[in-house]
């Protein structure tokens, strides 16, 4: 009698070289059994020699199989051509640089059958990538699009129920197509309610690599790209009735797609003419799927995009993108309490803002934005209003071991107040009080990054011991006690890896799909 396949993983291929190493080592060291699951490369023809070097692997191993097609420019071709080959219960979609934990697929089908999912999203890694923090702060089932994170990543890097892709003929858009991940996902979940998140172990590792040759690493054409995005918005109407739940999606496209993308190094880190080109783009498409009353449920400096956007011009939005890069967040520890059960954290966050960006003042019963003239000439008044920036700042607190990449949302509280702002530093500061629970903390030397968002910016620091002083090092025995240690210069140097790379990132331009 033959096993049941489990699982199929549909692995989209196109002259990866040699960083589909990682994806094939950890493809084959799956703690499912192998006559249990199955493997599909879907080569996109490739010229690297890749196509070979998988027939021989799947002339290895029984559960491997390869296809190859003409080369189609995009991942959506392969991915079906996978989806029609799957014999699976579910499907799992992996980026052939990308690489999965040995237990992802047995845990990811256990959920899907223990919760009866439709589609499971096992906690991802990024490298070099961000990743949502709060949608990964716990294991979930029953959650569908109503559930705000569920949106907040729309790659499809997860686990889907076979017979519901069939059942409703999801399939991905072909060819050079923008987003396409984001029309398929969605086409899903507008599907079911039925989605697990597994949180509680790193199932995917989406990784940023030096030598990136995936299309979405490239500079993008604006017009093929909004043209794309609106086809998203399409899928979006089509399952809505103008209201709340449309506007919130909306949202998620006009800040994460949009707004994004005319400030700080994405924009700044562009040719003047692709600065050109993404400005005009993006005015247009505002003006026609935007309208003004998402506006106010943006946070302030989206808002402020957004006028420049509508009302305002290219070089104002340089301006004030080259404010924004002098920002910067420092966080230190004002207190550390241990006790038998968890770590209590105390820590004052101040940014440093030598252009008075983030310069408020009381108005009434609200705030009024202040900024420097060089900034505030010629800006509408409407956005000098800043009620509410004190209300919807925040910050998460993320633990991660020394040298490793995968983070956890820790407990915390955050106060957010005025301060004078003294020379070079912001008129807002954070209290943050978080709780490391001892019992669910491995072995070890952990550090923690703290990611503030201030009115509408998003600043990301570690915690040091004080100022200038090095990073907050908690080391916990296998007893389950911690301390607070002086780290060595070997776990300064892989504590600092991470950082880093998200410095790489922001002078590259940052990370664009």
């Amino acid at each position: 009698m033959c096993a049941v396949i489990k699982a199929t993983v549909v692995v989209p291929v196109y002259n990866p070289g040699d960083d589909i190493d990682d994806c094939i080592r950890s493809l084959l060291a799956q703690s499912l059994p192998s006559e249990e699951y199955e493997v599909v490369f879907v080569d996109d023809g490739s010229t690297d020699g890749t196509g070979a070097r998988l027939d021989a692997l799947a002339a290895e191993h029984a559960h491997v199989h390869v296809r190859h097609i003409p080369n189609s420019g995009w991942p959506g071709r392969p991915r079906n051509v996978g989806m029609d080959m799957a014999r699976g219960e579910f499907v799992l979609f992996v980026d052939n640089d990308d690489w999965l934990e040995p237990e992802a697929l047995e845990r990811l089908h256990a959920t899907a059958v223990r919760d009866g999912a439709d589609i499971v999203i096992g906690k991802v890694v990024g490298h070099g990538k961000p990743v949502p923090p709060t949608l990964f702060e716990r294991n979930r089932t029953g959650v569908g699009i109503d559930w705000p994170p569920m949106v907040w990543l729309l790659t499809p890097h997860r686990l889907f129920r076979r017979a519901f892709v069939e059942q409703h003929g999801l399939r991905f858009p072909e060819g050079p197509r923008r987003l396409e991940d984001h029309v398929f996902v969605l086409g899903a979940l507008f599907r079911t309610e039925r989605v697990s998140v597994l949180a509680d172990y790193p199932c995917y590792h989406w990784m940023l690599r030096a030598r990136d040759t995936s299309a979405s690493a490239n500079e993008f054409d604006p017009t093929v790209y909004y043209r794309n995005l609106q086809e998203v918005l399409d899928v979006v109407d089509e399952h809505t009735e103008p209201g709340p739940l449309r506007d919130r999606l909306y949202a998620r496209w006009y800040r994460g797609k949009v707004l994004s993308r005319v400030g700080g190094r994405i924009f700044l880190n562009r040719t003047p003419e692709a600065r050109r080109a993404r400005f005009e783009e993006i005015r247009t498409l505002v003006a026609a799927r935007f309208p003004p009353a998402l506006d106010p449920q943006l946070p302030f400096l989206l808002r402020v995009r957004a006028a420049l956007v509508r009302t305002g011009t290219q070089e104002q939005l340089e301006r004030l993108a080259e404010l924004e890069t002098q920002l910067a967040l420092q966080v230190t520890a004002t207190d550390v309490t241990i006790t038998d059960e968890a770590a209590v954290l105390r820590l004052a966050a101040t940014i440093r803002d030598p252009a008075g960006v983030l310069a408020f003042a009381p108005d009434g019963d609200g705030l009024r934005w202040t900024p420097a003239k060089a900034l505030a000439t010629s800006l509408p008044p409407s956005v000098m209003d800043a009620s509410g920036v004190l209300e919807t700042s925040d910050a998460n607190l993320m633990l991660r071991a020394t040298g490793q990449s995968e983070e956890f949302l820790l407990p915390s509280t955050v106060t957010t107040r005025l301060v004078p702002p003294r020379r070079g530093g912001a008129g807002v500061a954070l209290d943050i009080e978080a709780h490391v629970p001892l019992a669910g903390v491995a072995a070890g030397e952990h550090v923690v990054r703290t990611i503030a968002y201030v009115a509408g910016f998003r600043l990301t620091a570690p915690v040091l011991r004080g100022a200038r002083e090095p990073r907050l090092v908690l080391a916990v025995g296998r007893n389950g006690r911690a301390r607070v240690v002086d780290p060595s210069f070997k776990q300064r140097v892989a504590a600092r890896a991470p950082a880093l790379r998200d410095l790489a990132v922001r002078v590259k331009g940052g990370v664009e799909d």
